[in-house]
């Protein structure tokens, strides 16, 4: 399941113009040794940072259906804006591709119980505001509300998250409920919400502040009946990160090799604000790659051009363009599925002119399922990306490389937001 933003390639850059600027039977992986402070547990040479005010532990499993393949969660707590009337949700999907926090109005708590707070509702001119979220893999339909968000230890107050799934009585515009599959519940969504720590503050920014038919925003009456609407940026969805008190410049993503078998049954490492902020997430020898006005660089592979290309924690592959290697082995979804594993290079290079040649291995997607079914974590997976016009600039049939989950296993990735002041430099950019 794909989570990255499908119409946010393109809205990006047109937010930052407006902004001055240009989606088994293997153990439990976890790394041994410890630490405190600035530290933590290394393996193969990587620290994964210990649990702290500014740590999240991160979970790569088979998720509430059972079945997730290399998709990463977190728990994250919700309250009613200045109560202590809280709920704590696990399985919430993190996602360097997309922006924002999400919850699925039929989750249900770490204690067990639904989903219950009576979060204020955004309104406009009187209106209820609700938004459609297109991913590559479906799209999302619910109201905007404002929640208090604790993570770890670091909280933000009154954010604008959206409910999905919520207020069953707003009719779905047709310009949203023709994009694709309807991803509503946690059954279809595959997580109780997902977190969007992509390098932007908002999901839509000054293109939804000035252009009514964005794609995005409504205004529901009381009937039900949605129109397309304008939002003022403080009330569009945005990453709680950015309004935490400190360590609010950006994320780093650290997930463990998983060893020569390159699958496990789950693997844990952690999510960590803030880069150069505090002893644990300062920058070393990591490759920085600043980012376009799409958020996004350039990859070179297979003699392919790929200006739009993105690290993604909410993709389960590798996705890209290659005819010659075979796919559709699996019964859902262009797989790659080569004879023997292959051993393929891609260079990536930021604006900054710093290149970057990443080596990483493509195999049998359906051997790998049948080998280890019960495993949700792999490193050497990949699909067909197919014709990628719908969301390509110039409607270009090939424009991305998308570096999935299986690209994060073994690296500790900083991404820095938009703006942000850090020790690598300023955002947006990308470090591993």
């Amino acid at each position: 399941m794909r989570k990255t933003l499908l119409v946010g390639l393109v809205l990006a850059a047109l937010a930052l113009a407006g902004c001055g600027g240009g989606g088994g039977s293997s153990s439990l992986v976890t790394s041994s040794g410890g630490g405190s402070g600035g530290g933590g547990s290394s393996g193969g040479g990587q620290t994964i940072a210990s649990p702290g005010p500014n740590v999240v532990a991160m979970t790569v499993d088979q998720g509430p259906n059972g079945n997730a393949v290399d998709i990463p969660y977190i728990s994250v707590t919700l309250c009613v804006p200045g109560t202590t009337q809280c709920q704590t949700f696990d399985h919430i999907e993190v996602d360097t591709g997309s922006y924002g926090l999400r919850i699925v109005a039929n989750a249900t708590d770490t204690s067990g119980n639904p989903f219950s707070l009576a979060l204020p509702q955004e309104t406009i001119n009187g209106q209820t505001v609700a938004e459609c979220t297109q991913f590559v893999d479906g799209y999302s339909w619910g109201p905007l509300a404002t929640a208090d968000i604790d993570v770890s230890g670091e909280s933000a107050q009154g954010v604008p998250v959206q409910v999905i799934g919520g207020n069953s009585s707003l009719t779905v515009p047709s310009a949203c409920s023709g994009t694709g599959t309807q991803e509503n519940t946690v059954s279809t969504f595959g997580a109780n919400g997902i977190l969007g720590v992509g390098v932007f503050p908002q999901d839509c920014g000054s293109y939804c502040v000035s252009t009514v038919s964005n794609g995005y925003y409504y205004a529901c009456t009381s009937g039900g009946t949605c129109q397309a609407t304008t939002l003022p940026l403080a009330e569009q969805v945005t990453d709680p990160v950015i309004d935490f008190p400190t360590d609010n410049n950006g994320v780093v993503v650290e997930l463990p090799p998983l060893g020569s078998s390159g699958t496990a049954a789950t693997a844990s490492g952690a999510l960590v604000f803030g880069i150069g902020t505090e002893g644990n997430n300062a920058l070393g020898a990591q490759t920085v790659l600043t980012a376009n006005s799409y958020g996004d660089v350039h990859t070179e592979y297979n003699g392919q051009s790929l200006p739009y290309s993105f690290f993604d924690t909410g993709s389960n592959a590798y996705y890209f363009v290659d005819s010659s290697i075979p796919d559709s082995c699996v019964n859902q979804g262009n797989w790659f599925c080569p004879s023997s594993t292959l051993q393929l290079t891609a260079i990536n290079t930021g604006q900054n002119g710093v290149q970057s040649t990443v080596a990483f291995s493509i195999a049998n997607a359906g051997t790998l399922f049948t080998q280890y079914p019960n495993n949700a974590a792999f490193t050497e997976i990949g699909a067909n990306a197919g014709n990628q016009s719908s969301f390509c600039p110039n409607q270009a049939t090939n424009c991305s490389f998308d570096f999935g989950l299986p690209f994060f296993f073994g690296r500790n990735v900083y991404v820095a937001f938009y703006g942000a002041l850090t020790s690598g430099g300023t955002g947006p950019y990308f470090a591993y």
